[in-house]
């Protein structure tokens, strides 16, 4: 049996699967994980494309950097 691999090009992707995502600024290094379903309803606020490469271009880090590195991960966040 061949083992089957989950496509994950967009925000709509990483909530269909139950994934956050990983976001890391490209100048300080700073690490976050995101609810994707967070990321999502941002991305409908602010009418931007969902592909996750378009996204990671929009985010901006708390140094002020624009510019992430978006990645998924399996990570549970716990309950606000």
């Amino acid at each position: 049996m061949a083992m089957g691999s989950k496509r994950l090009d967009t925000v709509a992707d990483l909530v269909r699967h139950g994934l956050n995502a990983q976001v890391e600024c490209l100048a300080c290094r700073r690490v976050v994980i995101v609810p994707a379903a967070k990321l999502r309803d941002r991305c409908f606020a602010k009418s931007i494309p969902m592909k996750l490469e378009i996204v990671a271009r929009h985010l901006r880090c708390s140094c002020g950097h624009r510019g992430t590195k978006l990645d998924a991960t399996g990570v549970q966040l716990s309950p606000p």
